[in-house]
């Protein structure tokens, strides 16, 4: 079917532009074009003077709706997870699983790569965040599960998940070079997170293949004078080195999201690391660790924090209006910068020809969310309750 988006300024991923429509037909956009040429057109959608935005990308999610990806792997409770952050415009995700058994793992890729067959679906791959950490920066990840690599158990991630996991945190200080050479030559994206390694053993991650940090300034080494850690690596890293960022007030005060945006624009980019999202979930328990909300917090019982209560809408509220990041800027931050550090950025990221017909409504004043299009389809919104 196609439809007409009119009376919207939009965002295209590059700036803003008014005075234009957007044509879609089917799941992709077949053209954007100036509003005087609309002729002979039927499904016309007035937006009202909204924003119509590309739809948000989530590299990290832990996940919503009650329904945690580590827990359960079914198709089912994907999509409870899935369904929770599309309401919120998220229309790409990466589920995230915590640090677990090899066999959860293996069992984890054979559901998202039966996801990733229906590209509807909103699955772009999965996030292996651990379990080849270092226990001193383990944060909310149990130690039963963290361990050193092995070169089975790579082998075994690289037979079973290359083409499913689009990223694979690890420690670069407690994992040998050349696992990270494997899995990089293999096509799967090595990040480096939970380490405590020197500067210039992350500057030596990086020549090696590493090419993103994950949840910046958390579960880290941090900077300092004399000692820059994996922060400071990071701001001085070279420009095919990306990083997610967690944007709740939280995790990171607002000026450091800032002074990491100045240093590294273009590469730094909105992750919600959200735990659950549409219906907080007031404690639960995985493997047998204990996770409780409090004050609007995910917190293990020793206090550390356990992924976020926020959404990417909220996230990009939150960067704009907290950060004050440039409207333009924190919009490429939740769609074109992963987009580009995934290699997808000729198909999402964007509201050009040719493009996935994936968009978030917002009010022009509030960033508020008034609607969510995913494949060219209205999203029918459940009730929103946010644990923010």
């Amino acid at each position: 079917m196609t439809q007409v988006f009119t009376n919207c300024s939009i965002f295209n991923g590059e700036n803003f532009v008014g005075n234009r429509a957007v044509v879609t037909e089917g799941n992709r956009i077949k053209k954007v074009v100036h509003k005087s040429n609309l002729f002979g057109y039927e499904n016309i959608i007035d937006l009202k003077g909204a924003l119509l935005v590309p739809g948000f990308i989530d590299l990290q999610v832990n996940g919503g709706g009650g329904a945690f990806y580590t827990q359960e792997a079914s198709i089912e409770n994907y999509k409870v997870s899935n369904k929770a952050h599309l309401d919120f415009g998220t229309t790409a995700l990466l589920p995230t699983l915590v640090s677990t058994s090899l066999d959860n793992i293996i069992a984890q890729c054979k559901i998202v790569k039966e996801m990733m067959k229906d590209s509807d679906s909103g699955v772009i791959g999965l996030h292996v965040e651990g379990p080849y950490f270092n226990p001193e920066r383990k944060g909310a990840h149990s130690l039963d599960f963290i361990r050193e690599a092995t070169d089975y158990e790579i082998e075994k991630i690289i037979e079973e998940g290359a083409g499913v996991i689009k990223i694979l945190t690890c420690a670069p200080e407690v994992v040998k070079e050349k696992h990270i050479k494997m899995l990089v030559e293999a096509g799967i994206p090595v990040s480096a997170g939970h380490s405590n390694c020197t500067y210039e053993q992350a500057m030596k991650a990086f020549d090696a293949g590493i090419t993103k940090v994950t949840h910046l300034y958390n579960a880290q080494s941090q900077f300092t004078s004399r000692a820059p850690g994996l922060v400071g690596a990071f701001l001085d890293s070279p420009d095919n080195v990306y990083g997610g960022i967690i944007v709740d007030g939280v995790h990171c005060n607002y000026a450091s999201v800032r002074i990491a945006h100045r240093a590294k624009k273009g590469k730094l980019f909105l992750v919600s690391d959200a735990s659950f999202v549409k219906h907080p979930v007031d404690n639960f328990e995985i493997d047998e660790f204990k996770i409780f909300f409090k004050d609007g917090m995910y917190l293990t019982e020793t206090g550390n924090l356990a992924g976020s209560a926020v959404s990417m809408l909220d996230s990009v509220q939150n960067c704009f209006k907290e950060a004050n990041i440039e409207l333009a800027e924190t919009l490429k931050m939740s769609s074109r910068y992963p987009a580009e550090f995934m290699g997808i950025d000729d198909e999402y990221g964007y509201i050009k020809k040719g493009y996935r017909a994936d968009f978030v409504v917002l009010e022009r004043d509030t960033l508020n969310l008034i609607d969510v299009y995913k494949s060219g389809e209205k999203v029918e919104i459940d009730e929103i309750v946010s644990a923010q």
